[in-house]
């Protein structure tokens, strides 16, 4: 399996977990991964895992959108050769599929990261990486008043995902998120202050060198953190294009 497609199986896999997470699955086929019950912010609804058309992705596409049109839509070409357009679909955003061998653990060195263990940390390092402006609530909440969160607690059973962070002055600052899957670990959802971006995804990949040995690195970015990536070790594999639909 080539490196681009390895990735985008890896990232299908991942938003199929963080689905499930919430109690809607998606589906996989052959060439493509769907979810036809609607997905958390910032999910897509399908991820093509093969490029081109094949088979008939867009006529796919065009069923689901037909039986749920008065809902948004959201459409990963892992391939950037789709046109979704007469669909009604808009390009959201461009980005690059990424790759890097493993480290290995002699290599590696250790890591300053450490591992999100319990629902606490986990929204200590879901505020860190949504910002400021999230309007997550404080750990000291009860359950009842809080409002949806993105990561579901439960993702910290999953034996191949990790949340990973580091803290300064009990804060945390710097993390990430690897899923081990399609014979490689995706990293995404990476979060550090500017000055910091190239050095947490080395710190990432020092990580995974120990958690998931051997395991070659994929993920996908854009702008600035596609060229920190870059400067980290990480090479560009493919372009990719994430299309939406506007709720009718």
């Amino acid at each position: 399996m080539t490196h681009d497609r390895i990735a985008a199986r890896n990232n299908a896999l991942w938003c199929d977990a963080v689905c499930r997470a919430h109690g809607n699955p998606g589906e996989f086929r052959s060439t493509i991964w769907l979810n036809r019950h609607g997905t958390p912010p910032f999910y897509p609804d399908a991820v093509t895992l093969e490029p081109g058309d094949a088979p008939g992705h867009v006529d796919l596409i065009a069923d689901l959108v037909g039986r749920n049109g008065d809902r948004g839509w959201a459409v990963k070409d892992s391939f950037c050769n789709l046109d979704l357009s007469p669909l009604g679909f808009e390009t959201l955003f461009t980005a690059r599929w990424l790759f890097r061998d493993a480290l290995s653990t002699r290599d590696a060195g250790r890591s300053s990261l450490s591992i999100v263990r319990s629902e606490e940390e986990l929204l200590a390092w879901e505020k860190a990486w949504a910002g400021p402006e999230s309007h997550l609530p404080e750990s000291h909440l009860p359950e009842s008043h809080l409002p949806l969160r993105l990561f579901d607690p439960r993702l910290l059973s999953e034996p191949d995902i990790v949340f990973a962070f580091s803290a300064r002055d009990g804060v945390v600052m710097n993390g990430g998120i690897m899923n081990r899957g399609a014979g490689a670990v995706g990293l995404s959802n990476i979060f550090s202050p500017p000055c910091e971006n190239d050095g947490t995804r080395l710190e990432l990949a020092r990580l995974a060198a120990h958690i998931f040995p051997g395991c070659p690195l994929v993920g996908y970015e854009r702008g600035e953190d596609l060229a920190a990536s870059c400067r980290a070790g990480f090479a560009p594999i493919g372009d990719l294009q994430v299309w939406v639909r506007a709720a009718s």
